[in-house]
């Protein structure tokens, strides 16, 4: 059965152009902490009512001194950088008076399903979805957006009325490319690809920026864990490379990279240099250290509590990516 698609989310700025005011104005009529003429204030009400826009309960609920309950839905906690988000998050939010409450869907849209019932039962003031799939994933997220402030963080959905904040994933892979014309010498350590079945827009969104620079070059897919690193060295190794500039969707893949090969008595970067892609969590546990693009977990965080507070972005842009920055380890070092 199809599943029918919301209308795009009414936005403050939706609501000021009906009324014929400004964003601010629209705020203060809304938050009602400001003085202001009950026919203005009338007026922008009326116009929110006829757009059906949802005034934000989490800022309501900080502007009136209360407490206010949140979720964040995670594929699997057994991923570190999930769980590094999930930290930074708990922080930010604890920061601001605001309880959230984490559940994991085990890697399994039929599991999110139940974990998105069971948080809208809750009656939750919003929700933080890192769904588990880009595609399977929506009547999931659609249940979700219908009936509380949604925002999806690190992979998205397309065609939702969600926000998204997550890391420019073409940035980070530009990152790489520059570090690799840089640094490395291609021709001694051709690149390789080692990602995740495009499953989410992670997944797909890096293997296409490696892919815009190394159009050519060897791609391994398999799952974002350690596991698939030690099998895609394997796999690697049975083509016969002996040298390889291994560029990995993640660091956590990058940790099995690593684990297998120097197990095998190959040197790293001597042999094989090793590129990450998160830069929390896991990363300190590299040896050697690894060269990864570092996603900027502190700044999402705040950024996703500031949509949940209701700050929306002045331009509307609900596609909201932040610039990742390239940390240089021993993995792959520098000329």
């Amino acid at each position: 059965m199809a599943v029918s698609r919301p209308e795009r989310r009414v936005t403050i700025t939706d609501v000021a152009a009906r009324a014929g005011v400004s964003r601010a104005t629209v705020s203060r009529a809304l938050s009602g902490n400001r003085p202001m003429s009950p026919e203005l204030s009338e007026r922008v009400l009326k116009a929110a009512q006829e757009l059906g826009y949802q005034v934000n309960l989490v800022g309501r609920a900080l502007r009136q001194q209360r407490s206010s309950f949140i979720g964040l839905l995670v594929p699997d906690l057994d991923n570190p950088f999930f769980a590094s988000l999930a930290e930074h998050l708990s922080r930010v939010a604890e920061a601001k008076r605001i309880d959230l409450l984490i559940a994991s869907a085990g890697d399994s849209v039929e599991s999110e399903a139940r974990m998105v019932n069971s948080f809208l039962g809750r009656q939750m003031d919003a929700l933080i979805a890192i769904p588990s799939d880009e595609v399977d994933s929506q009547p999931n997220l659609e249940r979700a957006i219908a009936q509380v402030l949604t925002v999806q963080l690190d992979r998205k959905v397309l065609d939702t009325g969600a926000y998204y904040v997550g890391c420019d994933n073409a940035r980070g892979m530009d990152l790489v490319a520059e570090h690799i014309a840089r640094d490395v010498d291609t021709d001694a350590q051709p690149p390789v690809f080692v990602g995740a079945e495009p499953r989410s827009s992670s997944a797909h969104e890096r293997l296409d920026g490696f892919r815009r620079h190394f159009p050519d070059a060897p791609v391994l897919l398999g799952t974002f864990d350690a596991r698939w690193g030690l099998e895609a060295a394997d796999q690697i190794l049975a083509r016969g490379m002996t040298r390889a500039t291994l560029v990995a969707a993640a660091d956590i893949i990058a940790l099995g990279l690593l684990s297998r090969l120097q197990s095998l008595g190959y040197r790293v970067p001597e042999d094989f240099r090793v590129i990450g892609f998160d830069g929390v969590g896991v990363t300190p546990l590299a040896h050697p250290e690894l060269t990864t693009v570092r996603q900027p977990v502190e700044a999402m965080a705040e950024r996703i509590l500031e949509l949940v507070r209701g700050n929306e972005p002045e331009d509307d842009n609900q596609d909201i990516r932040l610039a990742p920055t390239f940390v240089v380890g021993p993995s792959s070092p520098g000329r």
